[in-house]
């Protein structure tokens, strides 16, 4: 269970899931509930073996009744491929006997010598039978939508169990947080002094620049031995003005936690925006707003993991907006620790 739920908490699985339903359903209708029917076809739309035995029957039909006018409509209905046809039978007779095979061919070159032969009118070689682009495709279409469906279920099923690999067996024996004679005050100091003390499981560096307006950085949390521990990013909050670039003024820094319910998300502003109380008011929502300064720290919490953001460098864009309302560049270093 909390495989799947770390697994939606991704932003790319819904849109994968409804995709993937998409492709189902339309092919459920297309091919189960209303498929395509080919209504008011002719002959000519009929494949080369047959044609030859429609032409047959026509040659037989016209051995019996000898009606040269419904023999020749008939055999006009092949088009293009009528004469090839002809030909074909020919050489291949089949049922027909030799007399009615003659008789048929002097009675088509009588009265329907005008038919055009496929070989003059297809000299590309590229098949123009009625439909046969559409049929190409029809054919494709079901392999393609089956190769692009397996290979989403298998994407998923990799990563579902990616994040139902064990955690690591290695205890950090930080224990302090447990002892019940500290205060909540001294307990942090205690902690913020552990944390000092050994090594982060990773640490990583993000930049923005003014223009990267699809900046969403994120970076997957290892223990030593490589298990998946969590998730921790940094992308776009909010944008001020209108125009491009797009002006950033705040971004969300974010940490999941494979052992937690839910992703913790501070919004790190700019200073026109903290300063705006509408504006920061309507951020809280994603997040606990944070006033980005140069070196400041911020600090998120879940429930075996907590990540140090540190803005390494900021620089504020200058314009037509207010000072100090949208960043030019920042980069943000983050620092992962496991808290048990």
């Amino acid at each position: 269970m909390d495989a799947m739920n770390a697994l939606f908490e991704r932003k790319w699985v819904i849109p994968l899931i409804a995709i993937i339903v998409g492709i189902g359903l339309g092919l459920f209708y297309a091919w189960i509930i209303s498929p395509v029917q080919w209504v008011d076809g002719t002959p000519e739309q009929l494949r080369a073996d047959l044609r030859e035995d429609y032409l047959r029957m026509i040659i037989d039909s016209y051995s019996v009744n000898a009606d040269a006018d419904i023999a020749i409509n008939r055999y006009k209905n092949l088009g293009k491929y009528a004469q090839d046809t002809l030909e074909a039978v020919g050489t291949n007779p089949g049922s027909v006997q030799a007399e009615a095979l003659q008789n048929f061919r002097a009675a088509v070159e009588i009265f329907a010598p005008e038919l055009p032969d496929q070989s003059s009118t297809d000299q590309n070689g590229a098949s123009t039978a009625g439909g046969g682009l559409f049929d190409s495709v029809m054919k494709i279409l079901p392999i393609f939508c089956a190769a692009s469906a397996v290979v989403i279920v298998v994407g998923i099923v990799v990563v579902v169990l990616r994040r139902r690999s064990e955690r690591s067996e290695e205890e950090y024996t930080e224990d302090f947080i447990d002892e019940p004679e500290y205060e909540p005050a001294d307990l942090d100091l205690r902690f913020a002094e552990a944390i000092d003390s050994y090594e982060p499981v990773a640490t990583f560096r993000t930049i923005y620049s003014l223009g990267d307006d699809l900046y969403d950085d994120s970076f997957s949390i290892e223990s030593p031995t490589g298990d998946f521990l969590g998730e921790c990013g940094v992308g776009i909050g909010d944008i001020i003005g209108v125009g491009d670039p797009k002006k950033v003024s705040a971004f969300e820094v974010w940490l999941f936690d494979k052992n937690d319910i839910q992703t913790v998300t501070k919004v790190l502003m700019s200073s026109y925006a903290y300063d705006d109380e509408d504006t920061r008011s309507r951020l809280a929502a994603k997040g606990d707003p944070v006033l980005a300064e140069s070196g400041g720290i911020i600090e998120l919490d879940t429930a075996s993991l907590r990540v140090e953001a540190r803005i390494v460098d900021l620089t504020y864009g200058e314009g037509a907006l207010p000072s100090g309302s949208f960043f030019e560049r920042i980069a943000i270093e983050l620092r992962a620790f496991p808290l048990m």
